[in-house]
């Protein structure tokens, strides 16, 4: 995709859109599988597990607190994985260390569909958790712009902030960053949709969607990475 003339034009094909609205899909659809069919528990909103876990708290209901703790906890694992995983990789390596974090997060992801129907919620959301916080650390900017494929709240504050750059300060690329970050969140917004439809008739199995999205990200960035 031919960027503005104001995007550097050495961007990797890691912060292109095509791969920014892919692994948004992924972002959407990981969240609505744990929370609609494993437990109401959030794979990479951690702040919507921290939510329910007050909830809990308030209600007497301490019982509930692993169910929130443990997919927090690996979410922070996965974060602190992927750092090390950033810093200690072969830099001269032609299979960079964001396609290593892919390939890690789609196998991890397609393990979790194969055991899906015959593990508990509490490992499935943990495992999901971890392997979301590898795509949230990995890809965090777009074209240059700062963004999130695993929650929109950033997301719809960024285009907030680029609308008011348009309308009042008239920034010349302040229309691009609307139409790029948009395009996230209209990604992130179709994964949610597409994980409601199939969950019900795939069961666990359809977990395996992310992995298929995973696999074209990274087919596309071993064959246009620069």
């Amino acid at each position: 995709m031919r960027m503005p003339k104001f995007v550097d034009s050495r961007v990797v094909v890691h912060e292109s859109l095509p791969i920014g609205i892919l692994l948004a899909m992924a972002g959407g659809f990981l969240d609505v599988y744990t929370y609609l069919f494993h437990g109401e528990v959030f794979a990479s909103m951690q702040s919507g597990n921290v939510i329910l876990m007050g909830v809990s708290v308030a209600q007497g209901r301490y019982h509930e607190l692993i169910r929130y703790l443990l997919p927090i906890g690996m979410f922070m694992i996965g974060i602190f994985m992927t750092n090390l995983l950033k810093h200690r990789f072969p830099k001269k390596s032609p299979f960079t260390w964001q396609n290593a974090a892919v390939a890690i997060e789609l196998l991890g992801i397609f393990l979790v569909g194969l055991f899906s129907d015959i593990t508990s919620n509490l490992l499935i959301n943990s495992a999901l958790a971890f392997f979301a916080a590898i795509q949230y650390a990995t890809y965090r900017r777009l074209a240059g712009l700062p963004y999130a494929t695993t929650m929109t709240s950033g997301n719809l504050r960024s285009i907030a902030d680029y609308a008011y750059g348009f309308f009042f300060t008239k920034d010349p690329t302040a229309s691009f960053k609307i139409k790029y970050t948009s395009a996230i969140v209209v990604g992130f917004f179709a994964g949610a949709v597409l994980s409601a439809c199939l969950a019900p008739v795939m069961r666990g199995k359809a977990i395996w969607t992310v992995s298929l999205l995973l696999l074209v990200v990274l087919t596309i960035t071993l064959k246009n990475q620069e």
